[in-house]
């Protein structure tokens, strides 16, 4: 998978908005001063168990790849 799909998958996931991630699920938050720690979905929450259990490093990654 390239970066740019890479980048595509996250989005469906996962929304960044003026700093804290929100699960495009159950639109939980999880701000960035969390960013090391695994994400905490609402109870039934579809994405979890599917969706990276840290947006935030898998975001970077995703970035870093980028710059290359």
């Amino acid at each position: 998978m390239n970066t740019n799909q890479r980048m595509v998958a996250w989005s469906a996931a996962w929304a960044l908005i003026d700093g804290v991630v929100i699960c495009a699920s159950c639109a939980r938050i999880q701000p960035g001063s969390q960013s090391d720690e695994q994400f905490a979905h609402e109870q039934a929450c579809r994405a979890e168990g599917v969706a990276s259990p840290t947006p935030w490093v898998e975001l970077h990654n995703i970035l870093d790849a980028a710059r290359g």
